[in-house]
């Protein structure tokens, strides 16, 4: 008899732990229960690849490496001295920009990610930098902002309390400013007026009286003498120094919206908008047509109206809101996701950014351990000098299950959903010192008290302790480092039971109608004995499982992960599990479906009992061509989603 399709029957979804009460349960149409599909046996629903970067021939500096988008988001940091460095990257990503600093020497690179799994960088032209190089006083990286009160300030942005300074009362309420850096100037648009404020002298002088918006525009960057004016689907370039048009440009590819926003050069040259959709980068500039064509970056809408938006010396994106207590928001280049820095007791308007030169850097080391604190993620720490992330500084991943293995379950992956971030934390020979898993259960669609599991490639031996997890039903054997007993490699639990982190509820976040609760956050850290080649942990998100209902050899892992020792063998090849531990095919069934899912994305999981191709209508056609087709099917872009079959907690 064949066994059920990802397109399950109602009979099934009765007895599912993540199905609702008889009453409740609404059985998909009979067109639908017909279908049937199943998936290539290579598939490995992957979502992620990994990118090795070799550096050649440098002396002691600095790489920094970075997704090249709309704004470089930072996947982390390492020494540059003839190392070799993995980075996990999602799989529609193209470019990586690679930047180096030894202190003195600035370079940057683009490398392309189509093809090849080792990028190669050769810097033998740099020696080493002699100790005490430099003895600048130091410059501060700096956001100047505007508001239609008239307010003007400015942001620090060199630490994490992003201190604001009141500037001279502007000469009117403005909503778009930008910066000549070279010349100290700040641009201020006031309706059709536009001043330039000279930093030097803190004085504002008017230079122009009208321009082509014949008023106030929201989006405004100064580059090379030129100012790049903008305002829904249209953007002018005009010259700063004469006031004459140059080109206009009817802006195409924007989805959903193209209302507020502001645009801002990276370090690259490369111009990003950010509006009410999204981030953007411009792909193309036809002067002959005079049509600019962006390409979004970010997954989905922001929750928060953009009106400004200004890019640091880091190649940081930074965002502020317009309502009256305004947000100061970074967000990721690499999916638009996002974190609130500091809240202001005022509107912002529009923002640019003053950029410090490597060499007006202050050269202190105040943990001597070689890497100057400018470059330093951890500069008082000599064990720790640079954080490698994944996916992203601020961007989270996604663990999805099924809790019903071996038996199909309703696919709808809501059974157990786990945001992660993972911190590799270096030393300055790029050994790791520290692994920081930073958590959050953000749904536990069953009814069944189900834990959380991580298995690193390395043994225990190289351990000194675990901290930060959350057990509550002392389910587990754990030995006095904090590592679950009986297994040949280090297993971290960082939690035994999903329901009881939501005060014993089930079912939670997965209805639209239900009661919602706020994500719970650990911050799982694991010590080494000593510093670890970090080629050795290979990629995360490692080994990630769930055991079901307190039946701890009852194991969910992601398609072709191999169980730990505790899990209990019999149940595989039982009910609709093909498992074959001999040719390492593990957790599919007979259509190659999984029971378990990442996304390097926060994932907007589908409602309760909706399958997961019902929620994103090219999941199956990616599926079905290997991962070749439709790469950004978790994205929002025109089509793709059925919005009301997703489960939206921001």
């Amino acid at each position: 008899m064949k066994k059920p399709s990802i397109i399950l029957f109602a009979f099934i979804l009765l007895f599912s732990s993540c199905g609702p009460e008889l009453e409740e349960l609404q059985v998909e149409p009979a067109q639908d229960e017909q279908e049937t599909f199943s998936f290539p046996e290579t598939f490995e629903f992957s979502t992620s690849k990994t990118i090795d970067i070799q550096i050649v021939g440098s002396g002691l500096g600095v790489v920094e490496v970075l997704l090249n988008h709309e704004e470089p988001v930072l996947l982390g940091k390492f020494s540059s001295q003839n190392h070799t460095q993995q980075f996990t990257v999602a799989t529609i990503e193209q470019e990586l920009l690679l930047r180096y600093t030894d202190g003195i020497n600035r370079d940057s690179a683009v490398f392309s990610m189509i093809g090849p799994s080792t990028i190669t960088w050769d810097l033998s032209s740099y020696g080493t930098p002699s100790n005490g190089r430099l003895s600048s006083e130091g410059c501060v990286d700096r956001l100047y902002a505007v508001n239609g009160n008239a307010d003007f300030f400015k942001i620090d942005v060199t630490d994490d309390e992003f201190n604001l300074t009141d500037l001279p009362q502007l000469p009117g309420g403005s909503i778009a400013n930008a910066l000549d850096q070279e010349n100290g100037i700040v641009y201020i648009n006031v309706n059709r007026n536009l001043y330039a404020y000279h930093v030097d002298s803190e004085e504002f002088e008017l230079v122009f009286t009208s321009n082509p918006y014949n008023g106030s525009y929201p989006r405004f960057e100064y580059r090379a003498d030129t100012f790049y004016m903008g305002n829904s689907k249209t953007m002018y370039t005009v010259n700063a120094r004469t006031n004459e048009v140059i080109q206009k440009y009817d802006i195409d590819g924007f989805v959903n919206s193209s209302g507020g926003g502001d645009l801002a050069f990276a370090s690259d040259g490369t111009l990003y908008l950010a509006c009410f959709s999204g981030l953007y980068k411009f792909v193309d500039m036809d002067h002959d047509q005079g049509v600019a064509t962006v390409e979004r970056i970010s997954a989905e809408n922001f929750p928060y109206q953009l009106t400004s938006m200004a890019i640091d010396r880091e190649d940081r994106i930074f965002v502020g809101t317009n309502n009256s207590n305004s947000h100061l928001i970074e967000i990721s280049k690499e999916d638009g996701a996002y974190e609130i820095v500091r809240t202001y007791d005022r509107k912002i308007n529009d923002l640019t950014a003053w950029r410090c030169a490597t060499d007006e850097l202050t050269q202190q080391d105040s943990d001597n351990d070689g890497i100057i604190d400018e470059l330093d993620d951890h500069p008082n720490d000599p064990d720790a000098a640079f954080d490698v992330y994944t996916p992203s500084e601020i961007g989270y991943g996604t663990l999805a299950f099924e809790d019903m293995w071996p038996a199909q379950g309703d696919f709808d992956f809501n059974d157990m959903v786990v945001n992660y971030r993972f911190v590799n934390v270096l030393n300055t020979s790029n050994k790791s010192v520290r692994l920081k898993m930073e958590l959050k259960v953000v749904a536990a669609g069953a009814t069944f008290k189900n834990g959380f599991g991580i298995e690193l490639p390395i043994g225990a031996d190289l351990i000194t302790h675990v901290e930060g997890d959350q057990r509550t039903d002392n389910l587990i054997a754990i030995d006095e480092k904090g590592l679950e007993v009986g297994q040949s490699n280090a297993v971290i639990i960082p939690f035994d039971n999903a329901l009881s982190l939501f005060g014993g509820h089930s079912i939670v976040n997965t209805r639209p109608t239900h009661a919602r609760f706020d994500p719970v956050t650990l911050s799982v850290t694991v010590h080494f004995q000593n510093p670890v080649d970090a080629a050795l942990l290979s990629a995360p998100p490692y080994n990630p499982f769930v055991f079901v209902n307190g039946d701890r050899g009852r194991e969910i892992h992601l398609k072709n992960k191999l169980p730990t020792d505790l899990a209990n063998p019999e149940y595989f090849k039982s009910e609709d599990d093909l498992t074959d531990l001999s040719i390492n095919k593990t957790y599919t069934n007979e259509e190659n479906i999984p029971w378990a899912i990442n996304l390097i994305h926060n994932f907007r999981f589908p409602t309760e009992q909706t399958r997961i191709d019902k929620g994103y209508n090219y999941f199956v056609t990616w599926g079905k061509s290997n991962g070749v087709s439709y790469q950004d099917w978790y994205k929002d872009n025109s089509g793709y989603r059925n919005v009301q079959k997703l489960i939206y907690l921001d």
